[in-house]
């Protein structure tokens, strides 16, 4: 008999309310190598055993860095299972790409135990995709964003999205925790860049992140990258780098894609940026203290990443992020998905967790 299994965990929230995840079938686990230090292999023994508890036949493909080759048969083990989790950078390469039609796939950012244990994987999911679809209207029902930071990012201009479509990406993400990205092309001013450069997850490349030692502000004209202003040393740094990326990819260089900020108050990160800027990028993203901009690349969704700290994201004039904590209240549309969902208001209670910076 197949056991029931709880959606007040992390497990749970990702196979019966994200994933829906039906009993018996096959079932595919892609687990990166642990040592990489990305994802331990606790998190992949949780899933295995919740998946068999379904009554599901699970197996397992192992697989190295997302540079790295594939096994032999790893596309005959996707083709022969009908849900493929991603425990595995190798899941976010080609995201909105659909490689995999007819398949219940999903790439998750929960990557231990810790994590997918945590309140930032128990959150209800359909809780998220509500936040979520609130944040898109209000973007949609308004003309015009400006954003700013404390080191002195100011950017503004008319709000553009891409139509809307479900899931935007041919993977579900989990947790989910940014929402649908705006266009830059209609925006201009100035980013502050700090601490580092890193990539987007996309695409692998080598090295995966540029250090800046000071504050350079990049000047934006209509979603391009119009020149860059401060120490010279970190903007022949800057430069290299795009020239280096643009050219290994045959990719607009100039070209800033689209942003978006984080949702999600429960997404954390331990450890410090500097052990693994690549790593920490791709772990705090989905928190409301960082906005990120897709650069190099005029399609999705650009393969540098910009991280502003503490974002102020005002629509028509009013704040949904002030200083990186969200404001739902200030917009009809998000207020009521916190009403219709408790929890997201004790989840927006505490935006205080440690996101690898020291404060």
């Amino acid at each position: 008999m197949n056991k029931p299994f709880k959606t007040a965990d992390g497990v749970g929230n990702l196979l019966n309310k994200c994933m829906k995840v039906k009993p018996g079938g096959t079932a595919l686990i892609v687990c990166e190598d642990p040592t990489l230090g990305w994802y331990d292999a606790a998190a992949s023994k949780l899933i295995q055993k919740a998946l068999e508890d379904l009554g599901c036949r699970v197996s397992t493909a192992h697989v190295d860095g997302p540079d790295e080759p594939l096994p032999a048969d790893y596309e005959e083990q996707l083709a022969a299972n009908d849900t493929i989790v991603y425990l595995a950078r190798v899941g976010d390469q080609d995201r909105f790409v659909d490689k995999l039609p007819g398949k219940n796939v999903a790439m998750l950012y929960a990557r231990d135990e810790k994590s997918l244990t945590s309140a930032y994987a128990a959150t209800d999911h359909d809780a998220m995709v509500a936040l979520k679809k609130s944040v898109d209207a209000v973007a949609r029902a308004s003309d015009r964003v400006s954003i700013s930071c404390p080191l002195g990012t100011h950017l503004e201009g008319r709000v553009e999205m891409e139509d809307e479509v479900d899931g935007e990406v041919s993977v579900k993400r989990f947790p989910l925790c940014v929402p649908q990205p705006v266009l830059t092309r209609a925006l201009s001013g100035k980013v502050a860049l700090a601490r580092w450069l890193t990539p987007t997850g996309s695409r692998s490349y080598s090295p995966a992140s540029v250090r800046i030692g000071s504050v350079v502000m990049a000047h934006v004209d209509q979603g391009r990258i119009a020149g860059f202003e401060g120490n010279r040393q970190d903007i022949k740094a800057i430069e290299d780098h795009y020239t280096r990326v643009s050219d290994q990819f045959g990719l607009d260089k100039n070209a800033i894609h689209s942003w978006h900020a984080g949702i999600h108050p429960a997404c954390f990160y331990d450890s410090d940026v500097d052990d693994d800027p690549d790593r920490w990028s791709n772990n705090i993203f989905g928190s409301p203290r960082f906005l990120h901009f897709h650069t190099c690349g005029s399609s999705p969704p650009g393969e540098i990443c910009w991280m502003v700290l503490d974002p102020t994201i005002a629509f028509d004039g009013t704040s949904l992020w002030h200083d990186g904590r969200l404001q739902p209240q200030n917009f009809e549309q998000t207020a009521a998905a916190i009403k219709a969902w408790p929890e997201l208001s004790t989840l927006l209670a505490d935006q205080g967790r440690p996101i690898g910076l020291a404060q």
